[in-house]
C-alpha cells in the first residue's frame, strides 16, 4: 500500500499553485529586502525615518513569509498536512490584508486578493487535500 501512495502523481492544479507560491516567494522576498535596505540606507546617512521600527518589522515579516512559503514549496512532495495548513494560514492573512488595502484605496490589491482566492480554492479541492493527507 505504501508503494501506491508514494507513486501517486501530484495533482496538476497543485503544481500550478506551487508556481504561484514561487511567484509570491520572489515578490515577498524582494519587497521585504527593498524595505529593509531603504530604511538601513536612510538611517546610515543620518536621515530620520518616522516609524522606522514598524517598517523594519514589515520588511522582516515579508522576508519571513517568503522563507516560510519557500519551505512549503520545497517540502510539498513530502505530502505533510502541516504544509497545506501553513499555506492556507498565510493566504488567509494575505487575503485579509488585501481587502483592507482595497478599502483604503489601493486598487492594485485586487491582484493579491485574486491570487489568494485562487490558491485557497485549489488547496481546498479534494485531490489536493488527499495529496496532503500523509
Amino acid at each position: 500500500m505504501t508503494n501506491e501512495i508514494s507513486q501517486q502523481r501530484m495533482p496538476g492544479r497543485l503544481k500550478l499553485t506551487l508556481g504561484i507560491l514561487v511567484f509570491q516567494v520572489l515578490a515577498n522576498g524582494f519587497i521585504g529586502f527593498l524595505i529593509v535596505d531603504e530604511i538601513s540606507t536612510r538611517s546610515s546617512h543620518g536621515a530620520r525615518t518616522p516609524n522606522s521600527g514598524l517598517l523594519y518589522f514589515i520588511g522582516f515579516l515579508s522576508i519571513a513569509i517568503a522563507l516560510t512559503l519557500l519551505a512549503c514549496v520545497l517540502m510539498a512532495g513530502t505530502r505533510r498536512a502541516w504544509i497545506r495548513m501553513t499555506v492556507i494560514g498565510i493566504e488567509v492573512v494575505g487575503l485579509i490584508s488585501g481587502v483592507i488595502n482595497l478599502f483604503s484605496g489601493q486598487v492594485t490589491a485586487i491582484a493579491g486578493i485574486a491570487l489568494a482566492i485562487g490558491v485557497l480554492s485549489i488547496l481546498n479541492r479534494d485531490d489536493v487535500r488527499e495529496w496532503f493527507s500523509e
